[in-house]
């Protein structure tokens, strides 16, 4: 890999994410942002060949390898040897891709299968750069960090070690957010609730709303449901049964829509979701999943509950009824008004282009002039 010092020559930028929206969404808009800086731009994938990916990346165009590794957060004993194991093929592998892709740039975006690209791409000569998108760092980037020549954060109070060279960009978010326009004049109470489990759904969430489909339809709502894949039909059912107009999905294309025609969010507390509820600037009511690694959800909820903007109903026990507790309270004219006039946490709409820009200057490479 030889550094790129022709500003003619198109660069070719490698970027390695895990297999779920949290990772591959903003990995995408990166690309994005990469061929609106150099429409000449090479761009390819690194993941880990989980279904979401061929959605989200090959339905685009891009080239998408494989390498086969696995993650060791919650896994034990077990999930160490199981790593330790992958190893030396995941290395052959990313070394073989590496070769014939010869990248100038080699992006992490978080995750297990981040780790052999941005090392190995760092050996190889590549500028490489890694994008911590939670408040609470992982591990692949805690360690990565250590490795990569610079760090974006998504959360500017994210606390990376020492030695992390760290630009503050904010989060991918989807360009189309920037031009969304938000009605907020449709009723004094919130009638359209749109429900977002993350990626893969999520199993608490749908079968709470499916306990409390007797209850949206007494409050009048109307749903957009994104669950998990076995559970469309179970749910349309239910939702059909108590008479709530509703559309159950297992994925949302056009999210940006669905957050224009939503009075309140009912979702995980992703890093993703929390940064576009905070553009959106909706009313939400956020479940973190209890077992992502140092509960790191939670913390991202906070910055929006602290704001004013958002409730936090954890999981647990009584789960369905302070659920229910938090959507009478949001239903309230008064509390409904009051969440929608605060200011709330302002987000950028502008990380993906501002990382473009940074990889693109530190590394020496130039767009060509128009």
């Amino acid at each position: 890999m030889k550094p790129l010092t022709d500003p003619n020559e198109a660069p070719r930028i490698l970027i390695a994410a895990s297999g779920t929206g949290g990772h591959l969404f903003p990995a995408l808009y990166i690309a994005l942002a990469f061929q609106r800086a150099d429409p000449r731009a090479r761009i390819a994938f690194i993941g880990s060949g989980r279904p979401l990916e061929a959605k989200l990346i090959d339905s685009r165009g891009y080239t998408r390898h494989v390498i086969r590794t696995v993650g060791v957060m919650n896994r034990g004993l077990r999930g160490v040897v199981e790593y330790l194991l992958t190893v030396p093929l995941a290395v052959l592998e990313t070394q073989r891709i590496l070769r014939q892709f010869s990248p100038h740039i080699v992006i992490g975006v978080g995750g297990y299968v981040s780790v052999w690209p941005v090392v190995l791409g760092r050996l190889g000569g590549a500028f490489t750069w890694i994008h911590e998108g939670e408040l609470k760092p992982g591990l692949a980037n805690w360690l990565l960090s250590l490795v990569a020549h610079r760090t974006s954060i998504a959360f500017e109070q994210a606390r990376m070690p020492s030695w992390a060279r760290v630009v503050y960009t904010g989060h991918p978010v989807r360009p189309e957010l920037r031009d969304l326009s938000c009605d907020w004049e449709r009723g004094a109470v919130p009638r359209r609730l749109l429900v977002m489990g993350g990626s893969q759904g999520a199993q608490a969430i749908d079968e709470a709303c499916e306990a409390l489909s007797a209850k949206f339809i007494s409050w009048g709502f109307e749903i957009m449901h994104q669950t998990r894949p076995e559970n469309v039909d179970r749910l349309k059912a239910s939702y059909e049964k108590a008479g709530v107009k509703a559309s159950v999905l297992p994925f949302i294309d056009d999210l940006a829509r669905a957050f224009e025609w939503c009075d309140l969010v009912l979702s995980r507390a992703g890093a993703g979701a929390v940064m576009e509820l905070g553009v959106v600037n909706k009313p939400a009511i956020l479940v973190p999943y209890p077992h992502a690694q140092g509960n790191h959800q939670l913390a991202n909820a906070r910055t929006l509950c602290d704001a004013g903007k958002a409730l936090i109903v954890e999981q647990g026990s009584d789960f369905e009824l302070r659920l229910s507790k938090a959507l009478e309270q949001l239903r309230d004219p008064s509390e409904y008004a009051a969440f929608l006039s605060r200011p709330g946490v302002t987000r950028s709409t502008s990380a993906a282009d501002e990382i473009v820009r940074n990889c693109l200057k530190l590394r020496g490479l130039h767009t060509p002039r128009k």
